[in-house]
């Protein structure tokens, strides 16, 4: 008997293509972050997002993207004083962008950390840590492994 087909044998398959489901095209799009902003100013999970460079940006700086950007694409970041810190190339500079207030990634051991989660029908589905010594996190950027365990594995080590 041969062994059951693996995920990877058929999404790995020339002839199939997989899309993401349409919903996901909102959440994705960053057009939402000015909205977002102008229904909830100042909301501690928002940072400050506009359609048009405006004032307001000079104490912390700011990062223009792509509207339908996607993975670190065409990114620029300008400090406070309006001055290029760093840019990202990609295939999306022909689109409309957004500005939006600078805040910095954490940094562990010179490296910027980005910890992404997922969830699935409102669940808890998984999570990933990328790093990378640049400030912008796109897909070359490291994948860490990461593990989940219960609470009650964890030791103490005071």
């Amino acid at each position: 008997r041969a062994a059951a087909p693996r995920l990877a044998d058929v999404l790995l398959r020339r002839e199939v293509m997989v899309f993401e489901p349409l919903w996901t095209l909102i959440p994705s799009n960053k057009a939402i972050l000015p909205i977002l902003w102008s229904i909830f100013p100042r909301h501690p999970y928002l940072l400050d997002a506009r359609f048009a460079l405006g004032e307001g940006f000079g104490d912390v700086g700011y990062v223009v993207k792509p509207i339908a950007g996607r993975c670190g694409a065409n990114i620029s970041i300008f400090d406070r004083h309006a001055g290029l810190v760093t840019e990202t190339d990609g295939r999306f500079d022909d689109q409309d962008q957004i500005y939006q207030a600078y805040f910095p990634l954490p940094r562990v051991d010179g490296l910027n950390v980005q910890v992404c989660t997922f969830s699935v029908d409102g669940v808890y589905a998984g999570a990933c840590v990328r790093v990378d010594p640049a400030l912008v996190i796109t897909t070359g950027s490291d994948l860490l492994p990461l593990r989940v365990v219960p609470d009650d594995s964890l030791q103490n080590t005071s």
